[in-house]
């Protein structure tokens, strides 16, 4: 029994190490690569990803973005992307927590740790929106958009929702069980939202109905 548990031990490391020299994707470029084994092997690099136009947007825990056109990668990050040295309008940070695609708008909505930022498909053109625009929190930790081009954003303190115009923030003083936001799904017209503590919401347009709460 004990000479089977060194051979399982073995056999997990060479498999550990095969993907580091041997990777499957080998056909992508090196700087793909390093983040695609980053995330596979140690899970802390990649936080989210979107696909716009055959383009794959990827989020990354301290990095920005990485668009991957299938041959080439492009980084946008809170240095690069603003549209210049005087106007702070790129992406708000480099810790990412989620992406979206809005195909009405052809935009890309990028949840972070300190508000949203968001772009058009090519990244030449940056908005950021924080606590002083409207949203309820900087903390973002969900982005969904519904079918008609509507952002909902989740943040611990609530959802808050962006008709392109102005923010609107629902909380447990108007529909939703509780506050702290884990998850956003727009489905069929209708808007899902999981909380921390374990509650289910629905919006249907008009008001929010509880499905679960522990």
């Amino acid at each position: 029994m004990e000479g089977s548990s060194r051979w399982l031990v073995f056999l997990v490391l060479i498999s550990l190490l095969s993907l580091f020299f041997f990777p499957s994707t080998s056909y992508a470029s090196s700087t793909w690569l390093k983040f695609f084994r980053k995330d596979a092997v140690l899970n802390t690099y990649l936080r989210a990803y979107a696909v716009a136009n055959d383009k794959l947007w990827v989020g990354t825990y301290g990095d920005g973005v990485v668009v991957y056109d299938g041959a080439n990668t492009k980084v946008f990050n809170s240095k690069n992307s603003n549209t210049n040295a005087n106007r702070k309008d790129g992406l708000i940070s480099d810790l990412v927590t989620c992406l979206a695609v809005d195909s009405l708008g052809n935009r890309v909505w990028i949840g972070t740790n300190e508000g949203v930022s968001t772009c058009n498909l090519d990244g030449t053109e940056w908005n950021r929106y924080t606590d002083q625009n409207g949203l309820p929190n900087n903390v973002v930790r969900d982005i969904a958009i519904d079918d008609k081009g509507k952002v909902w954003v989740g943040t611990p303190s609530g959802l808050a929702c962006f008709d392109g115009t102005e923010w609107k923030t629902y909380n447990s003083s108007n529909g939703l069980y509780e506050d702290s936001v884990h998850s956003v799904t727009a489905n069929n017209g209708m808007i899902w939202v999981a909380t921390v503590g374990g509650s289910i919401s629905r919006f249907d347009g008009t008001g929010w109905k509880v499905f679960m709460h522990y």
